[in-house]
């Protein structure tokens, strides 16, 4: 039985402009990102028929989901293990201080995929790609036969891919989304097959 994943990641961010680690903080769209999700949500709506739509509760995502909800007239339902990784005191910090405040962490975690890695005060990498893969796991089996559209943040929507396609989700830099892409998983009698990856093109003007 064939079940189709529509994976979004949410629209830009204040925290994406200004180059910010966000994690659970909670970063507003900024206008480009309103007008994201209202473009994304119109494709979907002209291209797919969708059954369900899940979300991260955090606004970034939850603004883009409302956004894909109105178009597709389903209401969004919020799953908080949808979040991002949790970043624990590095949450709004740049790539430069987090550089400056703990070198010996940044460079640890370059190099190791170790699963008991965390940010000081943040939740470990495997307590994420554990939460990560039971929710998804849970909403696939929830909508077998059918698609289900998933809005959430790069960091959830990468591990899940390399964790189904690679069997290694400490490999999600292989899997990098742009803000609003559309990205879709075919699951059928335990296999997963990525279909498409990352797809933008729909925010270009249309053509005169």
């Amino acid at each position: 039985m064939l079940t189709r994943l529509l994976l979004v990641r949410h629209g830009q961010t204040v925290h994406n402009v200004e180059m910010r680690i966000a994690g659970w903080t909670d970063s507003p769209l900024t206008s480009e990102g309103e007008r994201q999700a209202e473009r994304v949500a119109a494709y979907l709506a002209r291209t797919e028929q969708i059954h369900a739509l899940y979300a991260s509760p955090l606004q970034r995502a939850r603004r883009t989901a409302e956004a894909i909800g109105r178009a597709l007239m389903i209401p969004p339902a919020f799953e908080d293990d949808l979040r991002e990784l949790h970043f624990g005191d590095c949450e709004n910090l740049t790539d430069a201080e987090l550089v400056a405040r703990y070198p010996d962490l940044v460079e640890l975690a370059r190099r190791s995929a170790d699963l008991s890695f965390r940010w000081p005060n943040g939740e470990s990498r495997l307590e994420f790609y554990t939460r990560v893969r039971r929710t998804m796991r849970r909403i696939a089996d929830q909508h077998a036969g059918q698609a289900a559209c998933v809005v959430a943040h790069g960091g959830v929507l990468s591990s899940y891919l390399a964790d189904i396609v690679l069997g290694e989700p400490t490999r999600w830099r292989e899997f990098l989304l742009d803000n609003c892409t559309v990205t879709e998983v075919h699951l059928n009698s335990g296999a997963a097959q990525l279909v498409r990856c990352n797809v933008d093109s729909f925010h270009l003007p249309p053509l005169t």
